[in-house]
């Protein structure tokens, strides 16, 4: 029986994508960059930001630009924020009614949900695990994890949710079940995920937050 849930952030529960777009090229063009194609930015992992920052910046300077990011995307939060996914907070609150655990493992920065929990509701999770905290970021396992030693449940009662493929990839490595966001991916999407997933491991691809409890 499932005892714990695992959420990734952007992309999962919330849509941050313009905002992260948005931010990462405003954040870029005033430390004199040419301004970066926004696929190029998506094959960095953009919701990494000081990973994705070094990138362009020399090591000794990362922190400096994270927080003009962080600047930035505090800045064009209210403009640029998709908002939560329709179905998510009944999903939470139904689990939690449960006695289900919750807990978010994401690549975005301590700093970055920060700002983002003064725009959403989205309750208390019983552990939280963000980029700050693990060494490597996903496709590794280490924040899966790290967030199950938190909570003291097992791998066999814990699932991930989550949008990408280093999402699935981490759940595998972690030996828990991966529910698939197909909520937050067009068709065009969909069908690229489910090729490439097939080479990786079992997946469940739901269409609706409201079906990851029939999923359980």
């Amino acid at each position: 029986m499932i005892r714990c849930v695992l959420f990734d952030l952007d992309g999962t529960l919330i849509d941050t994508w313009n905002l992260y777009v948005r931010t990462m090229e405003r954040t870029l063009e005033e430390i004199d960059h040419k301004k970066i194609p926004v696929d190029q930015l998506a094959t960095l992992r953009l919701n990494s930001e000081p990973r994705l920052l070094g990138h362009f910046v020399p090591q000794d300077e990362v922190g400096s630009a994270h927080q003009r990011f962080l600047a930035n995307y505090h800045a064009l939060h209210a403009s640029c924020f998709g908002g939560v996914y329709p179905g998510v907070h009944a999903l939470l609150t139904s689990l939690r009614n449960r006695g289900i655990r919750t807990g978010i493992v994401t690549g975005k920065s301590r700093g970055a949900w920060e700002i983002t929990r003064q725009h959403v509701r989205l309750g208390d999770f019983d552990t939280l695990v963000f980029d700050d905290d693990v060494s490597l970021p996903k496709p590794d396992c280490e924040g899966i994890v790290k967030a199950m030693a938190d909570l003291d449940v097992p791998p066999s009662v814990t699932v991930y949710v989550g949008d990408s493929l280093d999402d699935l990839k981490a759940a595998d490595r972690a030996g828990v079940g991966f529910i698939g966001a197909g909520w937050s991916k067009t068709a065009t999407d969909i069908e690229a995920f489910e090729q490439a997933a097939a080479e990786i491991g079992p997946y469940n691809g739901l269409d609706h937050p409201g079906e990851v409890e029939r999923f359980l």
